[in-house]
């Protein structure tokens, strides 16, 4: 595949070093609103015929370029993604795909209208990691899937002027970390009922801290923990009435699995190469290349549906935080 850029930021830093060293796939332009931070990243990670533009509009205009890597800051998914659609691209959003489940809304009907694939950067899905929990959920290893909890907390300096802690780039726990324990719960629980959240706000307007308890249809629950002013401890467990499947720190890319037995005993136990997003993204890029080269216009593993309620709980917490 040939990629274009838009946004070459920290994470799309880590995306391409991954993508170029990991995967067949290769960069063919960069936009940024900079020309200078475009050229930068095209000479750092392209190659000699890789295009440097000062505009984004350039880069979806660029007829080299199969599929869009949006990488700018969370206010602005939604626009790029739908311009990207509209110019025939496929594109891969970084997450959350947009601020809330109206705007995603918007991005699948336009991605379904114009038959191009879409997809929500969940990496950690793609993952071996990834992989691996959700056979072990699908195969019923661990039998009727009682509670999940999951949290993911990371201490980030308190500076009004940076991206997380600005309302208006979509700054905050729940959109920047919560995601990830927010998308892991869906994955394995359909537990999507809000029964409560609650947090702690900045003084900038967004979310510092937050916890919620989601509940299914037949009473089993889901505990979701988030926050930018602490380091928690970015872990997972899983309870069913067979056993329950530990998942270790980081939650994005989990160094180990315990399975355990009903009565706490260790059954087996599984560990991974720890996997940052600077190698860990290539797991994603290929996925990516691959759905596109069968046609598909949309993962199997993320699909697009699962994106919208993961959306949808987000926006359900956060109208709950906006009134704490």
């Amino acid at each position: 595949m040939n990629w274009g850029i838009l946004g070459p930021g920290w994470i799309a830093t880590q995306f391409a070093s991954s993508l170029t060293t990991l995967t067949q796939s290769r960069i063919s332009a960069v936009g940024s609103r900079s020309q200078e931070r475009s050229a930068r990243f095209a000479r750092e990670h392209g190659d000699n015929d890789t295009s440097a533009y000062g505009s984004y509009d350039q880069v979806l205009q660029d007829p080299t370029v199969d599929v869009v890597y949006v990488a700018v800051p969370h206010s602005g998914h939604a626009d790029l993604a739908l311009k990207a659609i509209s110019a025939g691209k496929h594109v891969l959003v970084e997450k959350p795909l947009t601020l809330n489940s109206v705007q995603t809304q918007q991005v699948i009907a336009a991605a379904q209208a114009a038959k191009v694939f879409v997809m929500e950067a969940m990496w950690s899905r793609l993952l071996p990691v990834g992989s691996v929990i959700s056979q072990a959920i699908k195969s019923g290893l661990l039998g009727q899937i009682i509670a999940v909890n999951a949290d993911f907390g990371a201490q980030f300096a308190v500076d009004p002027t940076s991206r997380i802690y600005d309302p208006a780039l979509g700054g905050g726990a729940l959109l920047d970390l919560g995601i990830y324990p927010i998308a892991f719960s869906h994955m394995v629980s359909p537990a999507q009922r809000l029964l409560h959240a609650s947090g702690r706000m900045t003084n900038s307007g967004v979310d510092a801290s937050f916890t919620a308890i989601l509940a299914n249809e037949d009473g089993s629950t889901s505990s979701i923990f988030s926050s930018i002013e602490t380091d928690s401890p970015q872990s997972a467990w899983i309870a069913g009435t067979k056993a329950t499947l530990e998942v270790q720190r980081p939650i994005f890319a989990s160094s180990r699995l315990i399975l355990r037995h009903s009565d706490g005993s260790i059954a087996d136990s599984k560990d991974f190469t720890e996997h940052s997003p600077a190698t860990g993204l290539g797991w994603e890029a290929a996925h990516v290349a691959q759905c596109i080269s069968e046609g598909l216009v949309e993962s199997p593993v993320m699909p697009l549906h699962d994106s919208l309620a993961i959306a949808g709980t987000m926006d359900l917490i956060a109208e709950e935080l906006r009134r704490s």
